[in-house]
């Protein structure tokens, strides 16, 4: 009985031993393999730094979006709309903060519960269509990637546009509007979206002014003769 127990145990060894010496490359030594590997690591050199930590800038919400394609504008498209599907959601969650604050100030004021309901009514009904149109493309890098391109995009979007939304949905209800604009919480909000407004067109002026200064220190004077 022992003699058969050391034979079973000799040959149950044996096999296990065969089994080990024979065991496959690695998968990481096969050449598909390697190719991805290589594939992956150049895709990951190229990320922008802004695509990584995005820009933090008060007064705008920032989001990213990437995208392969064979061709050129086809991949920064696709970028884009990978990147205002994130935006929507944030601006989606911009709009509730404001709208609340808004509805807040509302309700200090001289305007009946049917009025309110309404406005909560429109305001849910602009949060549940967010408009993504107001996006400005602030950087957009393009790279090969193997045969493809590969194109990162940054976009941004300004709290003016986000309230420019809510005055523009509300203006549409003509009840409301009527009920609205007197009160000091639409006030606030027209002078939130004015101000915004000459930032920008101060912004715009001074960078004006620095191509013109610019152009001024590259110009050569024709000699006289």
């Amino acid at each position: 009985m022992n003699a058969k127990l050391l034979a079973g145990v000799s040959v149950l060894a044996l096999t296990l031993g065969a089994c080990a010496s024979k065991e496959p490359k690695p998968l990481v030594q096969t050449p598909e393999v390697k190719y991805k590997i290589a594939k992956v690591k150049a895709a990951v050199d190229i990320i922008p730094s802004w695509y990584k930590k995005m820009p933090d800038k008060e007064g705008s919400i920032f989001t990213v979006g990437s995208s392969t394609a064979p061709d050129l504008q086809l991949a920064v498209d696709i970028a884009i709309l990978n990147g205002k599907v994130v935006l929507a959601d944030r601006i989606n969650g911009k709009l509730k903060a404001m709208t609340k604050q808004f509805i807040a100030k509302l309700g200090s004021s001289d305007i009946d519960s049917a009025v309110m309901s309404e406005v909560e009514k429109v305001v849910k009904n602009v949060i549940a269509n967010v408009d993504v149109a107001g996006y400005n493309p602030t950087k957009i890098d393009v790279f090969p990637s193997g045969t493809q391109y590969r194109a990162f995009v940054l976009l941004e979007y300004s709290d003016k546009e986000a309230y420019k939304i809510i005055m523009n949905r509300m203006r549409k209800d003509r009840m409301v509007y009527s009920r609205l604009r007197s009160t000091e919480a639409w006030k606030d909000l027209e002078r939130e979206v004015e101000k915004s407004e000459k930032k920008d067109e101060a912004q715009s002026l001074t960078n004006l002014e620095k191509v013109i200064k610019k152009n001024r220190a590259v110009t050569v004077e024709k000699p006289t003769t």
